[in-house]
């Protein structure tokens, strides 16, 4: 069988995340259920999907964060803030729902 593909990937564990009928994104998870359910979900996938159990805390050159802008162009294809180190200063300045930027 081929390896997934990152979207495949990502979109995989968020259908897992989403489907929890045990605790909700929307109420009451807290960030160590998140990690023990990306750390089972690596566990599974690292052959099929070249996951790896430890975050490696970079993220490849070419990926971005969405930036925070008031007219959207920080959330095209490759306009983002880069994460390929990520720290606190890098997400003060990506965009989030929450926002109501743009």
């Amino acid at each position: 069988m081929a390896a997934a593909t990152a979207d495949q990937t990502l979109y995989g564990f968020v259908y897992y995340l989403k489907r929890n009928p045990f605790k909700s994104i929307e109420a009451g998870m807290t960030h160590a259920d998140l990690d023990a359910m990306l750390a089972a979900y690596v566990t599974v996938n690292a052959t099929d999907a070249t996951l790896s159990a430890a975050d490696p805390l970079s993220y490849g050159a070419t990926q971005d964060f969405p930036l925070r802008d008031t007219t959207g162009a920080g959330r095209v294809d490759g306009a983002g803030v880069s994460a390929t180190t990520p720290t606190q200063a890098i997400c003060d300045q990506a965009w989030y729902p929450e926002q109501h930027y743009g």
